[in-house]
């Protein structure tokens, strides 16, 4: 706020210089107009200098926010699963609400417990490079595509799709038997507990 009344105020006394300034060039006073005419430029150089140092402490605070949340986030730990897609991040936990248990060492894990993380490590890595196809396949891109290419790609898009199916409900089977509590991504069915 003070910096756009200071602002304002140099660029009033850059018009009132300027006035000045004709008034001593219309008058044959030219040493004078010049002077003023300086003094002018110097109040506009002055307020653009202030406007941009405003601009700057603007998006340097923004950008202070930005690593805070950043910083305080990787406190945390990072998620299981992270997917960024349109510039929108889900997060999928794979053990329920027990935050450390996916930081358990591979040794202490049932055998039950290994396979099902195998599994879900899996699950996690088909779903993303299905996602992807997903979107490929609804671009322009994949629509000039030669035909053979483009029905080579829906196929491999399709058994993407069952794979990813029949992955999801093996999940469901192993965790309940594993006694297990899993969350599968656009999952809508009671899980397992």
């Amino acid at each position: 706020m003070k910096n756009k009344t200071v602002i304002i105020l140099l660029l009033v006394l850059a018009v009132a210089m300027y006035t000045v300034a004709v008034t001593n060039f219309c008058l044959g006073n030219v040493l004078g107009g010049i002077g003023d005419v300086l003094m002018a430029s110097f109040a506009v150089l002055m307020a653009y200098a202030l406007y941009r140092v405003g601009q700057l402490g603007r998006m340097a605070d923004r950008t202070r926010k930005a690593v805070i949340g950043l910083l305080e986030q990787l406190t945390k730990g990072v998620p299981a699963t992270l997917t960024i897609k349109d510039g929108n991040g889900t997060i999928t936990l794979g053990h329920g609400e027990d935050e450390d248990a996916g930081d358990d060492p591979e040794e202490e894990l049932t055998d039950e417990e290994k396979r099902v993380r195998r599994m879900a490590e899996e699950y996690d890595e088909l779903r993303g490079r299905y996602e992807r196809l997903s979107d490929f396949v609804m671009t322009d891109t994949f629509r000039d595509l030669p035909e053979n290419k483009r029905t080579l790609l829906t196929r491999q898009h399709q058994t993407m799709h069952d794979y990813l199916d029949v992955l999801t409900q093996r999940l469901r089977i192993e965790a309940k038997e594993a006694n297990l509590k899993i969350d599968i991504e656009g999952d809508d069915t009671d899980k397992a507990e």
